[in-house]
């Protein structure tokens, strides 16, 4: 009688886990952090309400999809450990025909405003199916037509940033369309082949070459300034002695007169007894000995 009532209570319990299983498994469903839940019914379709993080309770005939709208980060890499796969790194075109291999990392997330247009779109796929076949697809795809404006030295050098700014503003409309906002896109990495490398290399080699001869120039002109400038200086300064001297010679010439020449001859006889010999046709003055 007693292991009757056991066993009848071990075959209760059982049956309530299993009742409560089923009740769990088909009206109740967890939203994750950073997740919402878009409902489906088979009887109405989609319905207007998003299910927000927590424990949510549902009909049983309603399917949840859960979609996130925190930023997911994506790495289209050669690296396994950021890509999470051996290799998915892609190649864009150029404006001038070249073909080169990049990384890109870019950020996403679903808008919770248009999840019911994104799950229509699509038809109830999971967001990972939408990222692997759609999202990273679009954005190789996006980006290589854009990518085809800019020349091979641009990409590769000083307009990297305005590349990356430029996706952006070209793949963000096309995929708010689907109710995907992008945040952020970055070629990480920009890989070339051995003969386009060396090219790049020698055209920057001769621009070197081209700068160091400017400044060669530059100083060259410099230096010629410098020298031209102390030459006039110089000149300058034998003028202005020159001027002085002749200035000088001009007043004393001015200031020799008759009266001053006479005086300085009877101030010298008186100093040094000259005296006044008269010839047949000049006069000498002979020193007094």
């Amino acid at each position: 009688m007693k292991n009757k009532l056991i066993l009848k209570i071990l075959i209760g319990i059982i049956i309530l886990g299993v009742v409560l299983t089923i009740i769990f498994n088909f009206c109740v469903t967890i939203i994750n952090a950073g997740y919402v839940g878009i409902q489906y019914s088979l009887n109405g379709g989609i319905k207007e309400e998003v299910l927000e993080q927590g424990l949510r309770f549902k009909s049983p005939i309603i399917k949840v999809t859960k979609y996130p709208i925190s930023r997911q980060q994506v790495y289209l890499s050669s690296n396994r450990d950021e890509s999470g796969m051996s290799d998915s790194s892609f190649n864009i075109p150029t404006s001038d025909g070249k073909s080169v291999s990049v990384d890109l990392e870019f950020s996403y997330k679903f808008d919770v405003d248009n999840l019911t247009k994104t799950y229509t779109e699509f038809r109830g796929k999971s967001p990972e199916y939408i990222e692997e076949t759609f999202i990273r697809a679009k954005m190789k795809s996006w980006s290589g037509e854009v990518s085809s404006k800019f020349a091979l030295t641009e990409i590769y050098g000083e307009k990297r940033t305005e590349l990356n700014n430029a996706v952006q503003e070209y793949v963000a409309p096309k995929f708010a369309e689907y109710g995907i906002i992008i945040e952020g896109v970055s070629f990480t990495q920009i890989r070339l082949d051995e003969e386009t490398t060396n090219a790049i290399q020698n055209k920057i080699n001769k621009q070197q070459e081209v700068e160091t001869s400017k400044l060669d120039l530059e100083k060259a002109k410099i230096e010629n300034e410098k020298k031209i400038a102390q030459a006039q200086a110089e000149a300058e300064e034998i003028r202005i002695k020159a001027q002085a001297e002749a200035d000088a010679n001009r007043i004393l010439s001015q200031s020799i007169t008759e009266n001053l020449i006479k005086l300085k001859e009877a101030e010298a006889r008186d100093k040094h007894g000259w005296i006044t010999v008269n010839g047949a046709n000049s006069t000498a003055v002979i020193k007094d000995e």
